[in-house]
């Protein structure tokens, strides 16, 4: 393989996995909300997913001990590898019962 064929896909690989993700925006009632954007990665819905769930919790951790995140409603789009993949988490902090 020619040795700008190479760069260019380490390139690629490297600009085209980029994932972000908002802090907990507070929606009342208790809620907060996380959303997650990522382009060109190779992760699925469901790894980008858990990240923003882990993100969630290590939040609601912070607000107290034993608080967890509740999940109250969650929404993604995108193609992996195609599109841009996002979601939104929507949660409440609680104690668990």
């Amino acid at each position: 393989m020619p040795k700008r064929t190479i760069a260019v896909v380490i390139l690629a690989v490297v600009l085209g996995a980029c994932v972000t993700m908002t802090d907990p925006v507070p929606m009342g009632d208790g809620r907060y909300m996380i959303t997650l954007n990522a382009r060109g990665g190779f992760e699925s819905d469901g790894e980008l997913l858990t990240q923003s769930v882990q993100k969630a919790n290590a939040f609601c951790a912070e607000l107290g001990p034993g608080q967890s995140a509740n999940v109250v409603g969650t929404n993604t789009g995108g193609v992996q590898m195609w599109t841009p993949q996002h979601n939104q988490v929507i949660f409440r902090c609680e104690v668990p019962k």
